[in-house]
């Protein structure tokens, strides 16, 4: 089975990882979440080769955590486990020092493999500055409650370059796909933090499962030149063609979904991925950057919306006008399918979602154009 040295940790690790921030859910949104099949696909997962399981205090409307220590039951130590200080979770001196310790807690565990300061940003980092953020996960890790030091970021390349400077970092963890190489950290970013010795972590492989999905309108391209794989094994194995990737994570929700990624998983080695298949990826991201409006992961750190609007169905709804050039499917699930509340038009541009969404999306404009888009659409 082939592992990949987690850089400067030393850790080795199967080259996918768990992520659990889209674990099974009990009917739509983000929770509640269904922690009997959310059992059944963690230990299938760990039964396959995977030893990393990620997840934050945020995750699943701040359930996730519990969650996953309760479902992991006597496995804990065959995995490497991690976990995040997101801002949200913290707004003082007081709330860093006792956040690991409750973690633990939630986790039923001694220790936390990888801790990572979640999603930081500018405005973030000055935050964490302040809460001396570091200095209390530094204390936990004297104190062997925490192994290795980390963060997670969706910023631009310029700054990245300057958090990998700003602390001795064990790790990172950046979004990285075939159509999101050129932003945030990006190829740029990756190949900096690789020559730094540090152990890189790629999020979003198939960017929010959107690059899995059957329906792609360029799905018969891919099926002409490898009818074998499906379009999350196209997605999966561009990013494992990359040396600098340790490990990849997937917020599998199905047992389906971790016996194929753990099967790309053993097979896609650095280098092994055709020349030719990379240049039609490139023409593919084209042709997709013409068409994609609103580019969300459909993470749903944008939510809960104060008004009630279901933000990332939104923009779903909007996407698809545009990737399917064709509006009827959207209209009827915007105006016969979705609950009235839910609806865009709700949207009173306050900008909370603003200023937590990873990918710096105009989510008010964009709220408004997809109702007049659909709904006036289907008024006609």
């Amino acid at each position: 089975m082939t592992h990949r040295v987690l850089g400067k940790t030393g850790c080795r690790v199967f080259p996918l990882g768990m992520g659990c921030m889209r674990l099974p859910v009990q009917g739509e949104g983000m929770s509640p979440v269904d922690e009997e099949l959310s059992r059944k696909v963690i230990h299938a997962a760990i039964d396959q080769g995977v030893n990393y399981l990620d997840t934050a205090p945020v995750y699943h409307d701040g359930t996730a955590e519990q969650v996953l220590g309760r479902v992991m039951g006597d496995r804990r130590d065959e995995v490497y486990l991690a976990t995040k200080m997101s801002r949200g979770a913290v707004s003082s001196r007081q709330d860093c020092r006792e956040l690991v310790d409750e973690q633990l807690r939630r986790l039923r565990t001694d220790r936390i493999d990888m801790y990572l300061l979640h999603n930081v940003k500018p405005d973030s980092w000055e935050d964490f500055q302040r809460f001396g953020a570091l200095d209390a996960i530094e204390r936990a890790r004297d104190q062997g409650k925490v192994v290795h030091v980390g963060f997670s970021s969706h910023a631009d390349t310029p700054f990245f370059r300057e958090l990998l400077d700003l602390h001795d970092w064990d790790f990172c963890q950046i979004q990285f796909n075939y159509l999101d190489n050129k932003i945030q950290a990006g190829e740029e970013g990756l190949k900096e933090a690789h020559s730094r010795g540090l152990g890189v972590i790629i999020m979003e492989p198939l960017k929010g499962g959107f690059l899995a999905r059957q329906d792609l309108f360029y799905r018969h391209k891919l099926q002409e030149e490898r009818p074998d794989w499906s379009p999350a094994e196209w997605g999966l194995r561009w990013v494992w063609d990359r040396p600098e990737v340790h490990l990849v994570l997937s917020g599998m929700n199905s047992l389906d979904q971790v016996t194929e990624n753990c099967r790309i998983a053993r097979d896609a080695l650095p280098g092994g991925f055709d020349p030719a298949h990379r240049r039609l990826l490139s023409d593919v991201k084209k042709e997709v950057s013409k068409r994609l409006k609103a580019p969300c992961s459909g993470c749903g750190y944008c939510m809960p919306c104060p008004q009630g609007v279901n933000i990332p169905r939104m923009l779903t709804l909007y996407n698809e006008v545009y990737l399917q050039g064709d509006a009827t499917w959207s209209k009827v699930m915007y105006n016969m399918c979705t609950e009235e509340g839910a609806l865009s038009k709700h949207c009173t541009a306050c900008g909370r979602c603003e200023g937590l969404c990873p990918q710096g999306l105009p989510i008010s404009k964009l709220m408004e154009e997809a109702h007049g888009l659909l709904f006036q659409a289907a008024d006609q």
